[in-house]
């Protein structure tokens, strides 16, 4: 789907047509080597024709080589002034480091990608629903400054709400879109499990794996809500607050 030529609206966003979008890409960056610059002119230059998104690029030690994390931010104050309100973090290890990714990885991005913009996405939404009014993150009480700090942002309303449609997203993936299954894996102790880390997961360790905590209680309602959303791979049924 070209949303260029469709004119954009926001509401025609759905995971799949987002990573379809960027595959025809893997044809050049899949499989090279390419430095990080190249990669990212690449990719950004594609975007930029097709989504009206701002792009980021970031340096950071933590990021494995060959490898490019992917975050975003709504900005509410650009979209009251109708500009370009979404930006999408591209972060890479250092400028030296080549981008090497199989078609397998470079898939898997390409759904990363979709699920950071539609992520962006639903706090547009919430936003523009409420008139660009701001909520207060979660009031933690943690001992640690490092936990406090993600409690407060991670346990936010808005971020319950985006978050909540990516687990639905990840474990819909994970388990063949057997809504039963993912319920099952929501309830289980996840504390000390050696299976592949997750945004579920996240909350469950900032939240100290507490089941009973209420915050937990609300994510876990929240992707439960979502999991028919997440199967067709968007957040909303109506185009309302997105159509533009």
């Amino acid at each position: 789907m070209d949303f260029g030529k469709l004119g954009f609206n926001w509401s025609l966003l759905t995971r799949s047509n987002i990573a379809g979008l960027l595959w025809p890409l893997h044809e050049k960056l899949s499989k090279r080597n390419l430095s990080q610059q190249q990669f990212h002119s690449i990719l950004t230059s594609y975007i930029h024709k097709h989504i009206p998104v701002k792009t980021k690029k970031l340096i950071s030690a933590k990021v494995d080589a060959g490898h490019v994390w992917v975050g975003g931010t709504y900005y509410s104050d650009y979209d009251q002034d109708q500009e370009k309100c979404i930006e999408i973090l591209l972060v890479y290890k250092n400028k030296e480091s080549p981008i090497s990714m199989s078609k397998q990885k470079y898939r898997k991005f390409c759904y990363t990608v979709a699920d950071t913009i539609l992520h962006e996405v639903i706090h547009m939404r919430q936003f523009r629903r409420r008139e660009f009014k701001n909520l207060p993150d979660y009031p933690s009480n943690a001992s640690r400054s490092s936990q406090r700090e993600e409690q407060s942002y991670i346990g936010n309303s808005d971020e319950i709400d985006a978050y909540s449609f990516n687990i639905a997203c990840e474990l819909m993936d994970t388990f063949g879109n057997d809504s039963t299954k993912v319920i099952n894996y929501l309830n289980l102790n996840q504390r000390g499990s050696r299976t592949k880390f997750n945004t579920w997961k996240m909350y469950l360790r900032a939240f100290n794996h507490d089941h009973d905590h209420a915050i937990i209680k609300r994510v876990k309602k929240k992707v439960i809500r979502y999991l028919p959303r997440a199967q067709e791979g968007k957040p909303f049924k109506s185009c309302d607050w997105i159509c533009h």
